[in-house]
Parts: structure tokens; C-alpha cells; sequence
């Protein structure tokens, strides 16, 4: 009888269990959400390769003496134009929004213009054009974001042509020339769209004096003029746009975005 009474308890027990062990087994674990997809927010650089074009205008001024002719005389004239071309440059950002690249400049120009002075009772006008300027610069710039502040620096050259006409002598002499010089600038860019840029830029440009062996006819003998010196500066503005190679590869991620 007491057998049957354990048996019959221990029966009831394992009833009223397994209700909550049956619970047990159907509750769903807690839910855990998904950790966050991390989207990488990259910041941008100027480190890169670059082409583009330009346009502008310039503002040369010239002084001109006659040392070996007329020693103690001399005059000052100014030209003024248009001009366009193209740049090819590579920059490298670093420290971490300092830029520093090389740029290679050259502008087709129309920068003239002429002048009537006299000397000794005696009436001339003269001519000069620069038809090129071209320069290599060092650039050194401070970023933030896709803006640009920078100045340049380096060697400069120009293509220039000059002429003059003394009617009183019927005398007409002309010369041509290359000149090197150096150049200092700067100005800002702005990276407006994917791989495009845009700049505005102010160049000085200094070339010096030189001697200028001028040829020509008077009274309709040709003759050699020599020791003309002429010391010539330009001033030029130019808007620039750039489009840049391999844009993306400048980027690095540093922020996590949800």
C-alpha cells in the first residue's frame, strides 16, 4: 500500500512538471537586434593628378633706354590683352591639410599695345606685343575640404615682339625675343563637383632687362640697331578649371555613419 502511494505521488509530481518544462522549451531565446551597418564616411584630399584650361588676362609694363645712343633717356609703356591656355599638375595632401605639387603652365596671349614719345625733338612710336607666357611653379597650399588656398612660385618664360617707327628718318626696326624670368602667385580652388575643380589666380611675373639687337631699314638702308634695353614685368589674373584623375583614391574612411 505504501508502494503504490509513493508511486501514485511521484506520478502527480511528474504531471504538474511537465506543463512547465513543456513552457520552457517553447519560449523563444530574447531577441538581440543586428549590430549597425557601418557605412564609411570618407574625407576628403587633394592628393592627385590634374589637367586644365584657362583664361584670362594680363598687364605688362616696359621700360625702355637706349644706353649706347642716348645714355640717361628712357621710358615706360604699358600693354594689356587677353589670354588662355592650359595647366598639368600633381598634388599631394599630407599633415594632415597642407598640399604641396608641381604645376606647368602655358598661355597663348595678345598682351600689346604702343606708345608716341619724343626725344630730342625727335617723335617715334613704339610697339611691343608678348604673344606666350609659360612657367613651372612649386605650389604649397592649406585645405579644408574641397577648398583650396595656395601660392607658387618658380621659372617663368614669354615670347615678346617689338617694333617702332621714326617718321622723320623714315626708319623702321622690329626684334623679337624669348625671355626667362621667374614668377610668384597664388589663389584659391574650389573641387565644386566629383573630379572637377575650379580656381581663380593672380601671377606676377618679372623678366628683367635685356639687351635687344633691333633690325629694320632707314631711308630704305637696312641697318642694325643695337643695345636697346627693356626691362618688362606682367601682372595676369586667370580662371581656371581642373579635372582631376583618380579622384576616389585620395579618400580614406574615418567615421562610421548608422
Amino acid at each position: 500500500m505504501k508502494k503504490i502511494l509513493l508511486a501514485g505521488v511521484a506520478g502527480v509530481a511528474l504531471l504538474a512538471g511537465a506543463p512547465a518544462h513543456a513552457a520552457d522549451l517553447g519560449r523563444p531565446p530574447p531577441y538581440r537586434p543586428p549590430p549597425p551597418v557601418v557605412v564609411p564616411v570618407p574625407i576628403f584630399s587633394w592628393t592627385g593628378c590634374y589637367i586644365g584650361g584657362h583664361i584670362g588676362g594680363g598687364l605688362a609694363s616696359k621700360t625702355v633706354s637706349a644706353s649706347e645712343i642716348a645714355p640717361g633717356i628712357s621710358f615706360t609703356g604699358h600693354t594689356i590683352g587677353f589670354l588662355g591656355g592650359g595647366q598639368v599638375g600633381c598634388n599631394y595632401q599630407f599633415a594632415p591639410n597642407w598640399v604641396i605639387g608641381i604645376e606647368g603652365d602655358g598661355s597663348a596671349a595678345n598682351i600689346k599695345g604702343e606708345a608716341t614719345t619724343t626725344v630730342l625733338d625727335i617723335t617715334g612710336t613704339a610697339r611691343a606685343k608678348t604673344d606666350w607666357l609659360a612657367s613651372i611653379t612649386g605650389r604649397l597650399g592649406w585645405a579644408a575640404g574641397p577648398w583650396l588656398i595656395y601660392a607658387k612660385g618658380g621659372a617663368a618664360w614669354a615670347g615678346d615682339k617689338y617694333s617702332a617707327d621714326i617718321p622723320v628718318f623714315d626708319e623702321h626696326i622690329q626684334a623679337s625675343e624669348t625671355r626667362t624670368g621667374w614668377t610668384v602667385g597664388g589663389g584659391i580652388e574650389w573641387a565644386f563637383w566629383n573630379n572637377w575643380s575650379a580656381k581663380l589666380e593672380y601671377d606676377f611675373y618679372d623678366f628683367g632687362t635685356r639687351s635687344v639687337a633691333f633690325t629694320g631699314t632707314i631711308g630704305g638702308v637696312p641697318e642694325v640697331v643695337p643695345g636697346i634695353d627693356i626691362k618688362q614685368t606682367v601682372n595676369a589674373v586667370k580662371f581656371g578649371i581642373n579635372y582631376r584623375f583618380d579622384w576616389g583614391k585620395g579618400k580614406a574612411p574615418v567615421v562610421a555613419r548608422y
